[in-house]
């Protein structure tokens, strides 16, 4: 396609949208668009269909426009909220299925957002055709649990892998050379190592008791059984539909029509309409509180989505939108929604830098999504409080840095380097020769430096001693609430616990309606459309592969990485 023609092209694209805001802003105009609640027809019921994607964030930019997305968490959260509190609607119908990238801090978040919806007094139900520890979980919120009457429900308990490449690399002539600080900090040991470790073993055990411990109570309040009727009952699964009712996991087997027909009389309302409806166009004199996010491995730079999935949280991106939140005096107070694995050692001290910079004026409050840990916990730390999910993983608090020596790759396909240097450790980061002794010890110490550094910070941070942090440190994981309980979060529940906190904290009265303003701020067209002519390629590459590959991205010029064992999935 010629430039010119590719011209007219985006100049009739932008005049089509521009047109269209005009118009949608007009008709918000016309009908007194500028707050109240949602305007309902008559008696609706919410319908939330949750699977596949449950994105942390809303999408950045316009060119989401023209493509369907799934609605963001705070979405489906805030239409829960508000349909607690709207008298034309009666209900809420949750279809749940696969929920393959959502985390236990996300889930919960929905679980929580589910029974504080009840707590109004409407009933919520839950209807199944296939479904996983996680979603089951996620489904016994609702006061009654329907499956179709071939659903499938695989209850069986939490399970999670960690794939080693040790033996691959070691035939493939590939040499992983990694120096960490930390007795738990297991990120490289998918290189370097056959198997667990035994400290890598504790900390996995240790994670799935949690959170286990979670999964059971939260199922058995929930469905009135003990603990120990729902340990069985995993033991013995999974079930089909009809096993599943004589043991009592659901209440009846309905198809999705049948189950509609017993809220007849009323209208179906989605969660991105209805939420959008609720909100008018904001023109209001509601106390303004920031909610900035930071969501992905954390990167120097700009936030961008990865062409081997997954997105990065740039710490331009998120300093700049911290530091307007700062500097913008109609702000009162800053959330700081973290759901990253981390990343980058010196990023994330980057964004650590503004939190700091941004509490000496106003409040800010980190709440962690699925994860919050390593390079998350760094952003984090030195917030006035962070709330986190029980399930959330989040500490961390260590750092490795290495890479790959390919020579005996090279060595095996006849490939071969000659290298000419200036500086004793100019070629320390090579990929074609690996480290003498002297280049490990003198990485080693620039990671213990690193470490040393970041235990100090987290100490000032929460208030603690030095040797308090590192106890509770060394690179281990924990989940919210076992770090709830060492002191390294504060509060457990979402970003609705971390709305409270905010509020307390910027004097603003607990009943006090507010707005949230969404920090970075979207993208424009034009930026979006050029942006959009240079990606990358397709996520069609297995998924530990594409972990290894955003890995071996981060490390190519030898920065210290504060980063959990990358791809961590529980499920």
């Amino acid at each position: 396609m010629k430039k010119r023609t590719a011209w007219v092209l985006v100049a009739c694209v932008a005049a089509l949208a521009i047109g269209a805001a005009a118009v949608g802003a007009l008709a918000l105009v016309l009908r007194g668009g500028s707050g109240g609640g949602p305007r309902l027809g008559g008696p609706s019921y919410l319908s939330l269909d949750l699977s596949g994607e449950i994105p942390e964030n809303p999408p950045t930019d316009i060119g989401n426009l023209f493509e369907r997305r799934p609605p963001s968490l705070r979405t489906l959260v805030e239409s829960l909220e508000r349909a607690a509190e709207d008298p034309k609607v009666s209900g809420v119908l949750v279809r749940v299925s696969s929920l393959p990238a959502s985390g236990w801090g996300q889930v919960q978040e929905l679980r929580n957002a589910i029974t504080r919806f009840r707590a109004s007094g409407k009933p919520a139900y839950a209807h199944l055709e296939f479904c996983g520890n996680k979603e089951y979980y996620l489904a016994t919120a609702c006061t009654k649990v329907y499956a179709v009457p071939t659903a499938l429900l695989d209850i069986t308990g939490l399970e999670t892998e960690v794939t080693f490449f040790r033996g691959t690399l070691d035939k493939l002539g590939v040499q992983a050379q990694f120096e960490g600080v930390g007795k738990y900090k297991n990120a490289p040991n998918q290189f370097t190592e056959a198997g667990f470790t035994e400290p890598h073993r504790e900390q996995m055990e240790a994670l799935l008791d949690s959170l286990y411990g979670e999964y059971v109570a939260g199922i058995a309040q929930s469905r009135g059984l003990s603990a120990e009727a729902v340990q069985a009952l995993v033991d013995k699964g999974p079930y089909d539909a009809t096993a599943a009712k004589k043991a009592g996991l659901v209440d009846d087997l309905l198809y999705r029509d049948q189950l509609v027909t017993r809220l007849s009389g009323t209208t179906e309302v989605k969660p991105a309409r209805y939420v959008k409806r609720s909100r008018g166009m904001g023109f209001d004199g509601r106390a303004r509180i920031a909610l900035v996010y930071a969501v992905g491995e954390i990167i120097p730079g700009e936030s961008q989505n990865s062409p081997f999935g997954g997105s990065f949280a740039g710490s331009d991106t998120v300093a700049s939108a911290l530091r307007q939140a700062r500097q913008d005096s109609s702000i009162k107070a800053i959330l700081l929604r973290v759901d990253s694995p981390g990343g980058s050692g010196t990023a994330s001290d980057v964004i650590w830098r503004e939190v700091e910079l941004a509490r000496k004026s106003k409040p800010v409050v980190v709440s962690m999504g699925d994860m919050a840990a390593s390079g998350g916990y760094y952003i984090a730390m030195g917030s006035d409080a962070i709330v986190a999910q029980p399930g959330t993983i989040t500490g961390s608090i260590g750092v490795f840095g290495g890479k790959f020596s390919l020579r005996g790759l090279y060595d095996k396909i006849g490939l071969s380097k000659e290298i000419l240097t200036r500086g004793e450790h100019a070629a320390l980061f090579s990929e074609y020769r690996p480290w003498s002794d002297a280049e490990r010890r003198h990485i080693h110490a620039m990671m213990v430096a690193f470490y040393d550094d970041f235990v100090a910070k987290a100490a000032k941070g929460r208030r603690k001693e030095k040797d308090e942090v590192h106890a509770v440190a060394q690179g281990r994981v924990w989940t919210g609430a076992e770090a709830k309980r060492i002191g390294l979060v504060d509060h457990l529940g979402g970003l609705d616990v971390a709305l409270a906190v905010a509020k307390e904290r910027a004097k603003i009265d607990k009943d006090e309606d507010v707005r949230l303003v969404e920090l970075p701020e979207r993208k424009g067209l034009f930026e979006t459309l050029l942006e959009r002519q240079e990606e990358g390629v397709e996520t069609v590459l297995p998924r530990d592969l594409r972990a290894m590959l955003r890995l071996g991205a981060m490390l190519r010029d030898g920065q210290p990485l504060a980063r959990l064992p990358f791809d961590l999935q529980i499920r």
